[in-house]
This record gives structure tokens, C-alpha cells and sequence, in this order.
């Protein structure tokens, strides 16, 4: 990689971590006063809505992904008629199976309510009415990353947690309590993906250059949309597998603990959860540079290892904190002192290290089209899941189970990467037709 594109690639991160860390520093803000103004068995259910709240995106997760990975290729080729009808497509896929998951949450209401001990059924329909929003939301995200539009993108993501924020806080104060705090997250998703569609119309360019004469016939006549289907199914499972082993912990705990118990565990992830998106904006510049680069024949090794490092330097850091000043953090995040909570902040610490190191290696399988990856990822997030259900004497056992399965699956994905012999560009072996 030249100099030059390191550059540009750090000035894009950058821009991203800017609007990123505002949308983190916002999402932040709002757990400080959402632990505050909630007693710990409220803010418990509310940490078990939001968590859902992402299992259940995992289809949206992995249309990002596609529209990311497949604008980012017709961005390259210029085929801008093509980038257009894909995402019209893949909009009115979303808005059919935000109906549909919405209309099923509403009929399984009484069953999950009482399964997670809600008081009130109107929490489940809160959640309904998020995820509706939440799923069609990452098509026009999708778009401005392929387009590359970082500054739209980075103020639409500022935006969003912004507004959960404001409405958060304005909602909890009258006295909604929990549902007021759960409403936020539908209005922000709400107000935020009309103008994310509206930031992608606005973003394609005005005069694209016309195709590559070596373009072949196939390239200029159809849309992939069977390859871009085919592309789900990788990438939906390995976004479930990942916000499985990120997640379920939490939904077991509250499960097979008590209320107050999984409000300690709630307290203690939202340490862990912070030093596992810090590298967030490494991402979202890494995947469409990955995928771009593949659509032109070229070698993503040296990007990665780039991006590895700055990953591995902002977690670094946090983990210090972590590991060091346990009782500190967790004053910062909830203004109280818990001791029940340092032993859990020092381990999320850890095994959220180790995720977020692995969430890069994925997103490089990815733009790769691998598939080998999978089976060890399907492996270890059943392992991890029989483990915990298994071995749950304590909360401290319990992270201990995901440590052992975090660690194994970076070692086994960097083994994966840099242990194979032939890393020719997928473009090199097998294009889009």
C-alpha cells in the first residue's frame, strides 16, 4: 500500500471517528442517565430489549454489508443505473421484513413478556416498532458507505444517537420510566432513516466516467441480484454468529439469574461494550476500501494489517483503564460504587478485545467472499452458548466461558489469514457477473 493511501485512509477513519465517537459519546450518555434514572432491575430490561434489538437486525446487518460490498464494486465500474435499482430492491426487501418481523413481536407479545418478566406488554411493542425502523435503516447506511460518502454517513450516525439521547432523556423525565427510554430508540430510528434516504439521493455522483472498455458483456446488462442474494447467506450468518457470541451471554444471564444480579451484568457490559466498538470507524472505512480494492485485482493484506493496528491501539488503551482503574469506570458510567461489578468490568474488558480484533477479520473474510471461516465461527458460537448453559455457577464463570471462546476464534481466524498460501484477490479468481 502506498503512501498515499495511507493517508487517505486515515484521513477517511478520521472523518468516521469523528461522527462515530459522537454517536458512541451520545449512546453513552444516554446508558450514564438511562442507569441513573432507572433502578438497576429497569435498566436490566432495557439492556435485554436493546440486545435483542441487535440479534434481530442480523438480516439488516447483512444487507449493509451487501449494499456496502456490491456499491463499492459498481462505484468502481461506474455503473451507476445498477447501484440504483440494487438498492431500490433491497429497500422494499427491508420494508416487507420489518412488517413482518413487526407483526410477529406483536402476536408473540404475552409469550415474551412473560418469558423475559416484563410487567407490561407495552415494552415488547416498543421494541416492535424499533426494529422496524432498524431494519430498513442500514440500506441507505449500506449505499453512503459503498458511495464512500464518510461525512454523510458520520452526521446521519451522529444524528441518530443524538436524538435517542434527547427523546431519552425528555421521555424518562415525565415519568415513562423504561418505556420512555425504549420509545427514544424508535423515534431516533424513525426521524434518522428518512433522512439517511434522503442523504443517498443526494450522494451519487453527478457525472460518472464511463465503463471500462474491457468490461464484459455480463457486467453491463444485469444486476447480480442472484449473486448479491447468494451473498446473504455468509454474511447473515456470520453477523448472527457474532452478535450471538456478543450478546447471548446477556439474554442468558437474565434468564438464569436473578433481576438484580443481571443488572450488575448490564452495568459491567456497558464497559466491555465501549472498548468493543471503539474500532467501529475502522471498520466502516476498512469494508468498502476491502471491497473496492478486490473489484480492481488488488492485495487487502497490507490494509488490514493497518487496520489491526489501529484497532489494536484504541482497544489497548481501554483495556489498560479497564484492567487497572476497574472501580474508577464504573463510577464514571453509573456514579455509584458497585464492587460487585469490578471482577466483570476487568473480564468484558478482555473478551471485548478479543471481538473486536475478530470483527475486523471477519469483515476481511467477507469482502474476500470466503467461506472456510464459517464453519469454525458456527462451531464456537454453538460451543459458547452449550458452555455458558452448562457452567453458570457464577456471573465471573460465565465470562470466563466467552473468554475462552473469544480467544480460540482470533487465534483460529488470524491463523486462517496469514497461515494460507494463496491470498490472490478474489476479483483475480472469480468476478461479479
Amino acid at each position: 500500500m502506498n503512501h498515499r493511501l495511507d493517508l487517505l485512509f486515515l484521513k477517511q477513519t478520521g472523518l468516521v471517528f469523528i461522527g462515530v465517537g459522537l454517536y458512541n459519546l451520545c449512546n453513552l450518555f444516554y446508558h450514564f442517565i438511562m442507569v441513573r434514572m432507572l433502578s438497576p432491575i429497569d435498566y436490566g430490561h432495557l439492556n435485554t430489549l436493546l440486545a435483542i434489538f441487535m440479534v434481530i437486525s442480523v438480516p439488516a446487518n447483512t444487507l449493509q454489508a451487501a449494499a456496502t460490498r456490491f456499491v463499492s464494486f459498481f462505484l468502481v465500474h461506474r455503473q451507476m443505473e445498477k447501484m440504483k435499482t440494487l438498492l431500490r430492491h433491497l429497500l422494499i426487501v427491508m420494508a416487507i421484513v420489518a412488517s413482518f418481523v413487526l407483526l410477529s413481536i406483536l402476536l408473540a407479545n404475552p409469550l415474551i413478556s412473560s418469558s423475559l418478566k416484563f410487567d407490561s406488554w407495552s415494552l415488547v411493542t416498543l421494541l416492535g416498532i424499533s426494529l422496524f425502523f432498524g431494519l430498513i435503516i442500514p440500506v441507505p447506511w449500506g449505499g453512503l458507505q459503498g458511495l464512500q460518502r464518510f461525512g454523510s454517513f458520520s452526521v446521519n450516525l451522529t444524528l441518530n444517537g443524538g436524538l435517542k439521547l434527547l427523546f431519552g432523556f425528555l421521555l424518562v423525565r415525565i415519568g415513562w420510566g423504561v418505556e420512555g427510554a425504549m420509545g427514544a430508540i424508535g423515534l431516533a430510528y424513525l426521524i434518522t432513516t428518512f433522512l439517511s434516504l434522503l442523504m443517498l439521493s443526494k450522494g451519487f455522483p453527478e457525472h460518472p466516467r464511463p465503463m471500462p472498455q474491457e468490461a464484459s458483456p455480463a457486467e453491463t446488462e444485469l444486476l447480480p441480484l442472484k449473486e448479491v442474494y447468494a451473498y446473504f447467506l455468509p454474511a447473515g450468518l456470520t453477523f448472527f454468529c457474532f452478535l450471538i457470541l456478543t450478546n447471548i451471554d446477556l439474554i442468558l444471564v437474565k434468564h438464569l439469574f436473578t433481576p438484580l444480579e443481571a443488572g450488575h451484568y448490564s452495568i459491567a457490559q456497558m464497559a466491555g461494550k465501549i472498548v468493543l466498538f471503539l474500532p467501529l470507524p475502522v471498520v466502516m472505512v476498512m469494508f468498502p476500501k476491502f471491497a473496492s480494492r478486490e473489484a480492481l485485482g488488488n492485495t487487502s493484506l497490507p490494509l488490514l494489517k493497518l487496520s489491526l493496528g489501529m484497532a489494536g491501539f484504541l482497544c489497548g488503551g481501554a483495556l489498560f483503564f479497564c484492567l487497572v482503574f476497574p472501580l474508577e469506570v464504573i463510577r464514571i458510567l453509573t456514579g455509584k460504587t458497585l464492587p460487585e461489578c469490578i471482577s466483570l468490568v476487568r473480564l468484558f474488558s478482555v473478551n471485548m478485545t478479543f471481538f473486536s480484533l475478530i470483527f475486523i477479520l471477519l469483515y476481511y473474510h467477507l469482502a474476500r467472499k470466503g467461506r472456510t471461516f464459517l464453519h469454525v465461527l458456527i462451531a464456537l458460537t454453538l460451543m459458547q452458548t452449550g458452555l455458558i448453559l452448562l457452567f453458570h455457577k457464577t456471573l465471573i464463570q460465565v465470562l470466563l466461558m466467552v473468554c475462552i471462546v473469544s480467544f480460540s476464534l482470533l487465534i483460529v481466524n488470524l491463523i486462517l489469514i496469514y497461515g494460507r498460501t494463496d491470498n490472490t484477490p478474489v476479483s483475480e479468481r472469480g468476478r461479479i457477473k
